[in-house]
């Protein structure tokens, strides 16, 4: 089996790649009037049946039709132009439900102070707050499904140690100003119990796991940062969550994060690690990617990391729910890989569109077939052709 090996490196600080920032600082509102810059907030639940839920809420999300082509021609617009709201639901490893909602400036609030974050977007309400040394986390999404009557209602809540790392105690949300990063990072809660609620058409329905949650912000466009490619997992092992994030640069740099948090919220690196991406594949998309990966420590096969149950695979993002084993037992996590180069590009507009349900303006006919519950997609679809739905 030929393998592709991944060097030991860790870098901490501004970099042209990544900047690993402190847990308790917050995401800087200047971002927001950056052009073709970004901010996202992150957060995933995973159970051991591969059941779970992702929701993104973000401003300037790259993978949006037109908002990075706008940059590669020199008007940008500002993050704050474009809001939107994402939220994929997993069934034993496969997706069930879909939803990339993007909103009109004025539907979206962001409220920071010196706890955390709150979020209007449209009717849904989020929050991610830091009290008293604990993360917590509530997102109540009325999310409304093109062909559909009723909003779909998704809550999720968890609670559990903020991020911290050693010797710094629990900060309050100190916001930089400037300078602003190119590319800011940190998890903010993780190996933490969540639950997510989902009510519908077909009834109530309560998924129990492992949460994750972090933050990604930038003063500059993604695929402007001199980012090849990017793989990133988190595996929630016993007591502790693991974090790999690689970064392969376009000039041939190169960095790699390995970092674990514990259940108590430290953080702290994991030294010698070396990643191996097995058997280079590409989806039909044309992206690259690879169902295996090994974890090494001291020279020592220590991870195994699988990622077959692919549940996004497109042209430049590729998203599974991975399987993880490290000799006591079998693990669940998510993982991603991205190509932030081919983000954007007009061959592939039509079909992203396809995907993106704007509140306000023109929307693809196919758009009831990407969106909403697997169930009823087709009906859904004849109801909105027939000039039923949204």
């Amino acid at each position: 089996m030929s393998s592709e090996v991944v060097g030991a490196v860790q870098e901490w600080g501004p970099s042209g790649l990544i900047h690993l920032s402190s847990p308790g600082s917050g995401l800087s509102k200047g971002l927001l009037e950056a052009r073709g810059g970004f901010l996202w907030w992150y957060l995933d639940l995973v159970d051991e049946a591969g059941n779970g839920l992702v929701a993104i809420w973000s401003y300037g999300l790259p993978f949006l039709p037109g908002y990075a082509s706008a940059a590669r021609r020199g008007q940008a617009p500002m993050a704050s132009r474009r809001p939107s709201l994402t939220v994929s639901v997993y069934r034993q490893g496969e997706l069930d439900v879909y939803l990339l909602q993007e909103y009109g400036p004025d539907e979206v609030v962001w409220e920071a102070t010196g706890t955390g974050d709150r979020w209007e977007y449209g009717e849904s309400r989020l929050e991610s707050v830091v009290v008293g040394g604990e993360r917590q986390v509530e997102l109540d999404l009325r999310l409304e499904i093109p062909g559909m009557d009723e909003p779909l209602r998704v809550v999720a809540k968890s609670q559990g140690p903020g991020v911290y790392e050693e010797g710094q105690g629990h900060e309050p949300a100190v916001r930089a100003e400037a300078p602003l990063p190119d590319h800011d990072w940190t998890p903010i809660l993780c190996a933490a119990p969540g639950r997510v609620i989902l009510e519908g058409p077909e009834g109530q329905e309560l998924i129990s796991g492992r949460v994750y949650h972090d933050r990604n912000g930038g003063r500059r466009p993604l695929h402007d940062l001199g980012i090849d490619s990017w793989v990133w997992g988190r595996v929630a092992l016993p007591g502790e969550e693991f974090i790999y994030y690689v970064l392969d640069g376009v000039d041939g740099e190169q960095e790699c994060l390995f970092l674990r948090i514990g259940e108590d919220g430290r953080r702290e690196p994991v030294e010698g690690c070396v990643l191996k991406r097995c058997r280079t594949r590409k989806n039909l998309g044309g992206l690259r990617w690879w169902p295996t990966m090994t974890v090494e420590r001291g020279g020592e096969e220590w991870l195994r990391i699988e990622h077959r149950d692919v549940v996004d695979s497109g042209p430049f993002y590729l998203r599974s729910v991975l399987r993880a084993w490290d000799g006591r037992g079998e693990y669940r996590g998510i993982a991603e890989v991205c190509e932030p180069d081919r983000v954007d590009l007009a061959v592939h507009r039509p079909l992203v569109k396809m995907r993106v349900h704007r509140r306000r303006g023109e929307n693809s006919m196919w758009l009831p077939l990407f969106s909403g519950p697997k169930k009823g997609r087709v009906s859904r679809l004849l109801k909105s052709v027939m000039g039923g739905g949204s």
